[in-house]
């Protein structure tokens, strides 16, 4: 089954922002064209249309280009013109045409525009929030965060313009917020929310339950608290450990399936929560000797002492600590293996989209400032047509190699752009 329109026939569907007057170029076939470019791996606008001027007769059994490739300037000033909020909807559109949307595990994270930090006025970092699928990695929706608020109040906006139903979203701390929690179960969606400092009494109550459930366990069974059984009767744990990116990783998950411990539960504010989780995470640099003999020190020495290169950790709720501890809530019954699944999957956005976005399309290089977020749209509409190829044709490629074959393969970049997409459902 094919998706009803071609990529060009989306872009057709954005309103021009210009007078009735004659135009030189037209805007679908602009944006079309620059996104080729991008496809083939030119990360800047400049460098794409150059690309597009080596492959102008390519291009012009498909499009009309009358008075040809535009300038840089021209092709800038249409990124600056075009409504940001009709390209972002004609970008959902395209991408639920291709993307069965119920029933996924939707990603919801914001990236930094670093690279036009110094345009913007008072040198605030622009910021993007971006909902991904993580089956597909596929992009489904990004919002532009306004300068004068931020993720706390972009996130129910962003869930407006989804579909909730039947889905399962999960957000990092910032997000663990009882109208965002009352939204997503409003509409028959699911959330799991990690629980840091920045919420700091129902993280001390998760991290201090754990902590005793733990510590009861290993008392005998008849020596047990009568009122921590029933807890103790739903407790599960789960442990893992794998080396990864240059360090041994030492996961321990504990969860919970009853949540009437918590204070939200007991007065009635939170009553869907199902599941309360509490994941450790020790990360252990591997480390080497002169001789390239393998030293790495266990999990218990590193926490006790730390090693030579690398001082003794202190527990944290940051992201890349060496020991990261983060409570999670959820309205599902999961057990402590799928709990800490749904974590990982979770920060798969960060090397899956964020650092693909910086390193391949060189997003964070970027200094654009009126585009930024029309440029945001074309590089995610490029990074969704390379996925969709690598997940059908070449899985295990990474996001340059694809772009190095699409280069090499230009019949590639035509059925994609002047084809309807076949769809995943």
């Amino acid at each position: 089954m094919s998706s009803g329109k071609s990529l060009l026939e989306h872009m057709r569907l954005i309103p021009d922002y210009r007078c009735n007057r004659k135009k030189p170029h037209d805007h679908a076939e602009m944006l079309t064209y620059l996104l080729a470019g991008y496809l083939n791996g030119r990360a800047s606008v400049g460098r794409a249309l150059c690309w597009c001027e080596d492959n102008i007769e390519i291009l012009k059994k498909y499009m009309t280009l009358e008075q040809g490739i535009a300038s840089e300037a021209t092709v800038s000033r249409m990124l600056n013109g075009i409504d940001v909020y009709m390209f972002m909807y004609a970008f959902m559109e395209w991408t639920a045409e291709i993307l069965y949307e119920h029933g996924i595990h939707i990603i919801i994270d914001g990236k930094a525009l670093r690279g036009a930090t110094e345009k913007i006025k008072n040198g605030n970092t622009p910021y993007v929030l971006n909902a991904i699928d993580a089956a597909t990695q596929m992009v489904i929706a990004q919002l532009p965060i306004d300068e004068k608020t931020n993720e706390i109040t972009a996130i129910p906006k962003l869930l407006e313009l989804l579909d909730i139903e039947g889905n399962t979203f999960t957000i990092d701390a910032i997000g663990t917020q009882k109208k965002i929690e009352e939204m997503i179960i409003a509409e028959d969606g699911h959330f799991i929310l990690q629980v840091k400092r920045n919420n700091p009494s129902l993280y001390d109550e998760i991290c201090d339950a754990f902590a005793t459930f733990e510590s009861e366990l290993k008392c005998p069974e008849d020596e047990r608290s009568e009122r921590l059984k029933k807890y103790l009767a739903q407790y599960d744990r789960w442990k893992d450990c794998e080396k990864d990116r240059g360090r041994v990783v030492y996961r321990d998950m504990q969860t919970c399936t009853d949540a009437s411990f918590l204070d939200c539960m007991n007065d009635g504010t939170a009553p869907y929560i199902r599941t309360v989780g509490c994941i450790e995470q020790v990360r252990v640099p591997v480390e080497k000797d002169a001789e390239g003999n393998d030293i790495t020190v266990g999990k218990k020495e590193y926490l006790e002492k730390g090693t030579v290169r690398n001082p003794r950790p202190e527990k944290s709720d940051a992201m890349e600590a060496g020991y990261q501890q983060v409570g999670m809530i959820s309205d599902l019954i999961l057990s402590a293996e799928e709990m800490a699944k749904y974590k990982r999957e979770h920060w798969r956005i960060e090397n899956n989209l964020h650092h693909v976005l910086d390193d391949a399309f060189r997003e964070d290089r970027s200094t654009a400032k009126g585009s930024k977020n029309n440029l945001s749209v074309i590089r995610k509409i490029a990074y969704n047509i390379l996925r969709i190829v690598i997940i059908r044709d070449h899985p295990g490629w990474g996001m340059q190699r694809m772009m190095d074959y699409f280069s090499t393969h230009l019949e590639l970049t035509v059925k994609m752009l002047f084809s309807p997409i076949p769809s995943f459902y």
